[in-house]
């Protein structure tokens, strides 16, 4: 019974097979073509800002909104590096405001091949591109190394922890700049260290929008036996 199964299996396997392939094509050409609405993310970028000038804080990066078409279109539109960029020529100190309409991502952001299959219905969520423009100030503020966790048991830091350089020119918004004296690396790890440790490190900017020089920062520290273990030793 079985030999008779596995030869009505076998027989002819090569056409069965491609059959089977022809249906799962057509299967997967009919739901393609459906029509369906995806929600999808463009990215927003911010030009022609005039070099004297500078954001406050980070504008948003990317726009989320409702497309509608064919699913293997919306498919191919997944695959795209879509983006929309807002033109800040022109712009002067103070608050700027544009909104991002549907004829914008459709036009500016779909891709030509596929404008005409695809249809923007919405832009949800940021609807308008709100900032605050400022003259743009430059400074040096001194750099201090920040350090987190603890080292091996009986081990401790000796001396100060040293950053090099010792100061960084940040570039930025007036008020942002104006209220600094000081930048932190980012954190350097000492758990379970017991010896010198030399990183290079970049500065903790948070959300501030600046740009800074150097990127990178020498952070050095020196451990040793704890003082109590090291005359625990030698009475």
């Amino acid at each position: 019974m079985w030999a008779r199964i596995r030869d009505y299996l076998l027989r002819n396997l090569g056409l069965k097979l491609a059959s089977l392939l022809l249906a799962l094509l057509f299967y997967a050409h009919v739901v393609t073509d459906q029509q369906r609405e995806s929600r999808i993310t463009v990215g927003v970028s911010l030009t022609g800002l005039a070099d004297t000038l500078s954001i406050v804080g980070n504008p948003p990066p990317k726009v989320a909104v409702k497309v509608r078409g064919k699913w293997k279109d919306l498919i191919r539109l997944g695959l795209t590096n879509t983006s929309i960029s807002i033109d800040l020529a022109g712009a002067s100190p103070g608050r700027f405001q544009r909104s991002i309409s549907v004829e914008d991502v459709r036009e500016r952001a779909i891709p030509a091949e596929l404008s005409r299959s695809l249809d923007v219905t919405e832009v949800m969520e940021p609807r308008t591109v709100n900032i605050t423009i400022e003259p743009k100030r430059a400074k040096a503020v001194l750099v201090a190394p920040r350090v987190v966790g603890s080292p091996t048991a009986g081990y401790e830091i000796t001396g100060s922890v040293e950053v090099e350089p010792d100061s960084a020119r940040v570039t930025g918004a007036a008020s942002t700049v104006a209220g600094l004296d000081t930048l932190y690396t980012l954190p350097v790890d000492i758990t379970g260290e017991r010896e010198k440790i030399q990183r290079q490190v970049p500065l903790d900017l948070g959300a501030t929008g600046l740009a800074v020089e150097p990127r990178r920062f020498l952070v050095t520290i020196r451990l040793a036996r704890a003082a109590a273990e090291s005359s625990g030793q030698h009475p």
